[in-house]
């Protein structure tokens, strides 16, 4: 009877089972095969769709790569023509110097008289030689460079060989080259079409650059040529694929680079090559007018019967465009394959899934009876297991349960349990590993001493997480170098002993070393077998002993690698562990921007202390230094001005009374103190000067100011200082010299300055005033019309280590070696009064041959008021 209702019961969950589990099934299997079909038809379309747009991508992103890199390359040969430009530029008014001899071409053909007749160009040209040779060995692209000039037709190259091959020809004139004729034209730094080169008879390109001197005349033109072979074989290098290949084209659209491209006519005679813009294929064409316009992108085109891919992007520099052309179906290829791969893998899943439902199918009957004889029982006590563990009891573990599924679920309950115990242990572990390393930060946060702080971090490495050893390395330029280490207490000598040994021979960052691999890597690296790890250094192993270690990253700022730090377990001899390794690491991570700030709060305080120490050095030398000048100004001015100004005085009234005649030597002696007198007090008037001028009480009336008349007028005054000396004077200032902005005063004071300075040290000679007009940037960044005076000297010069000096308060130079001494003044007050009125003032001079002193006054503007303007001049 029981047995009756025992198989009563288990063919009601039979059936129940069976009830419950086929109609969703089937359901369930219905829909996922269907879902399996649109998934397989989707997947086969978007995978072939989403090949070929990686496709498409990846090849515009090699066109804008290839075109990225020649534009940076195309910029480095112009800078470079520009630099070679520049320097030629600079030597072209220095003095010849013959620096070699080596043949140079002069148009027509070179030859004995012509050699002769511009030898200075030669010599010119000969200089820039090496500059030439040195820039194209240093360029794979440049083939071959040069300078050219207008006079004669002179052309120098960075190798002479050339010359041999022109020599071949009838004759040559680089002057009616393109890559001349274009740079000449267009006034600036040009790129040529393609052309076939006269030495080597291939295709070329040339970056050129003109030459002008200071007046604004063409000299000559400095030049580059890149091979047009030598871009085409590093464009054959771009992954085209077997049918693929790369062009150029230049602005107008004609092809500059194609594969197959041949010089096909005479080097004199200008070169023919296809213009994409006139192709016969439209889209073709199209693709041109994009590229022409300086666009970049990726467009699908037919050519020759076949459907072709074209990424383009433009060339900055040159104004070119590279193109990678590349049959489609080499793009839709794999994509298509790929689609096809997954269309038989989902048609054989599908066949499977079908298989798979029918067997569970079958299988569901049998299955159900046996799970109805044990399920019951054991679901019961999995409940009471998981309402043990949901109420919190991580200790509460099922019986087993058998190898079934319900055995099964109770093992993954059991390893569940397990896993969730051991978790949160983890979790309790990292809090107090967190809790560390904060405690860690605040207390390396409290350490403002440089040499504590690099000690203190060895030992909490050790002391704080568990490290027997552990070393500090900082990036010092090239090199790693150990700074500080612990190895445990009593062992303080092994561990200058090995800070000794790895700094004898610091590792290099970009050598082959296991630290180096640690800079570049950015990660940490664990070292099992440090004596037969090949890259690990043997003299330092040989030092520390380690069996097992680990090395991480130490960032800084903008999370560049500053150093590194290395820790192992030497003295219980256990192997460190992953776990170990990220707990340093976040370790070094943490401590890498305690390092830095250390560092610059050290520098900074000792740049304060430096700072504030000469600051405070230097005023009280200014203030000492303005209490004598003040002393001795007041001094001068009560004690020197009025007896001065009687004497001259009197001895005027003496000179013009007619009633008692004096004798000759009466009046040479009278003369005499009269001249000396008005010197004293021009002097006198020197130093009160410049105490206005640097108190602020100095007024200037600007106006617009004849610079002929005054420079006259100054030179008639200054000729009684020329009486009986072999000295001549020179007034070459031109007539026709637009007005200035000035003082008149001041302007007459500037020149006669100069001009007694230039007396005093010019025993014979000439002393020659000029002036021209030229233009500068002024503060404001603003270009501005000046008029350069200049006093030039044939006098015994100054020094070239002292010609910073000259402008200073009371520095006389030649002091002794003058006619006439004086205060040392007249200088420093001349560049004041240059400065208060909108110029500057310099001198070029050479030992023994003369000086030239030079200074700029701002062109009058025509709306300049006639009326004296007041400037407020106070010396900033």
């Amino acid at each position: 009877m029981m047995n009756a209702i025992r198989s009563s019961i288990q063919l009601k969950i039979l059936l129940l089972l069976l009830g419950l589990a086929l109609p969703p099934l089937i359901i369930v299997g219905w829909l996922g095969l269907s879902s399996l079909n649109i998934a397989r038809e989707t997947a086969v379309v978007e995978g072939t769709n989403a090949l070929r747009q990686q496709a498409t991508a990846s090849l515009r992103q090699r066109a804008a790569d290839k075109a990225q890199f020649y534009d940076a390359s195309l910029i480095g040969v112009q800078q470079q023509v520009e630099t070679v430009a520049g320097y030629a530029l600079q030597r072209y008014n220095a003095p010849v110097v013959e620096f070699s001899n080596e043949r140079v071409w002069i148009a027509p053909r070179p030859s004995e008289d012509l050699l002769r007749t511009y030898a200075a160009e030669i010599g010119y040209v000969r200089r820039v030689i090496p500059l030439l040779r040195e820039i194209v060995a240093s360029n794979p692209l440049v083939n071959i460079g040069y300078i050219a000039l207008e006079t004669g037709g002179i052309i120098a190259f960075d190798n002479e060989a050339v010359i041999d091959q022109l020599l071949t020809l009838e004759s040559f004139d680089p002057r009616v080259r393109p890559w001349y004729v274009k740079a000449r034209d267009a006034g600036t730094t040009v790129w040529t079409e393609p052309y076939v080169d006269a030495n080597t008879g291939l295709l070329a390109t040339t970056c050129a650059s003109p030459l002008y001197d200071q007046q604004g005349q063409f000299i000559g033109v400095v030049a580059f040529d890149l091979l047009l072979e030598t871009i085409q074989q590093d464009l054959l290098t771009v992954d085209v694929g077997s049918s693929g290949y790369a062009l150029l084209i230049n602005a107008n659209g004609d092809v500059v680079v194609r594969p197959n491209m041949q010089a096909n006519g005479r080097w004199d005679q200008p070169y023919q090559t296809e213009n994409l813009l006139n192709s016969t294929n439209t889209d073709l064409r199209a693709v041109a007018e994009q590229m022409v316009a300086r666009q970049s992108g990726v467009q699908l085109i037919q050519e020759d019967g076949q459907a072709s891919y074209v990424a383009y992007a433009p060339i900055t520099t040159a104004g070119w465009s590279v193109a990678l052309v590349i049959p489609a179906n080499e793009i839709d290829a794999p994509a298509i394959a790929t689609g096809q791969r997954l269309s038989e893998s989902q048609s054989r899943l599908w066949n499977q899934l079908v298989v798979v439902l029918l067997m569970i199918i079958i299988s569901i009957g049998f299955l159900g009876l046996l799970l109805s004889f044990s399920f019951t029982s054991r679901i019961s006590v999995l409940r009471e297991g998981v309402q043990a563990v949901a109420g919190g009891d991580l200790s509460r573990r099922l019986p087993v349960a058998g190898i079934d599924e319900i055995g099964q679920l109770v093992d993954a309950f059991n390893r569940m349990t397990d896993t969730l115990q051991s978790k949160i242990v983890e979790l309790e572990e990292n809090a107090r590993q967190l809790a560390t390393l904060n405690a860690v930060s605040n207390e390396l946060k409290s350490i403002l001493s440089w040499p504590v702080l690099l000690e203190t971090i060895p030992k909490v490495v050790c002391e704080r997480f568990g490290f027997d050893r552990a070393v500090l390395y900082l990036v010092d330029g090239d090199v790693l170098r150990a700074v500080s280490a612990s190895f445990g207490p009593g062992n303080e000598d092994q561990a200058q002993q090995f800070l000794a040994v790895a700094n004898a021979h610091p590792l290099r960052v970009d050598g082959g070393s296991v630290e180096a691999d640690v800079v570049r890597s950015r990660k940490a690296i664990i070292v099992d077998n440090p004596w037969e790890h090949p890259r690990v250094d043997k003299i330092k192993q040989a030092a520390s002993a380690s069996r097992s270690y680990v090395q991480a990253p130490i960032f800084g700022r903008n999370d560049v690698v500053i150093g590194i730090i290395s820790a192992d377990y030497k003295l219980s001899q256990r192997p460190v562990q992953a776990r170990d390794a990220a707990q340093l690491l976040t370790f070094a991570s943490m401590v890498g921007l305690t390092i830095e700030n250390v560092q610059l709060y050290n520098d900074l305080e000792q740049q304060v202390a430096r700072r504030t120490e000469e600051l405070r050095v230097a005023l009280e030398r200014a203030q000492l230094a303005d209490r004598r000048k003040s002393d001795f100004l007041a001094s001068i001015s009560h004690e020197l001005r009025t007896p001065l100004n009687a004497i001259i005085g009197f001895s005027t009234v003496l000179l013009d009374d007619t009633d008692q005649p004096l004798t000759p030597t009466q009046r040479e002696d009278i003369q005499s103190i009269n001249r000396n007198g008005r010197f004293l007090l021009h002097l006198i008037n020197e130093l009160l000067d410049l105490a206005r001028i640097e108190a602020g009480h100095l007024n200037l009336e600007i106006s617009n100011v004849n610079l002929y008349n005054i420079t006259s007028e100054v030179c008639d005054t200054v000729q009684t200082l020329l009486r009986n000396r072999p000295v001549t004077l020179r007034n070459a200032v031109p007539v026709t010299l637009p007005d200035i902005a000035a003082d008149g005063d001041r302007l007459r004071q500037i020149l006669f300055n100069l001009l007694s300075n230039a007396i005093k040290f010019t025993e014979r000679g000439t002393i020659t005033v000029s002036a021209r007009v030229h233009d500068e940037v002024n503060e404001d960044g603003k270009v501005g019309r000046y008029v350069a005076v200049s006093v030039s000297d044939t006098g015994i010069g100054i020094p070239l280590e002292r010609q910073h000096e000259i402008f200073n308060e009371f520095v006389q130079i030649h002091g002794r070696r003058s006619r006439l001494s004086g205060t040392g003044l007249g200088l420093a007050i001349t560049r004041k009064l240059v400065l208060a009125q909108g110029g500057r003032i310099w001198v070029d001079s050479t030992p023994g041959i003369g000086s030239t002193f030079t200074f700029t006054i701002p062109v009058a503007q025509p709306a300049l008021l006639a009326a004296p303007v007041n400037i407020d001049t106070t010396t900033p």
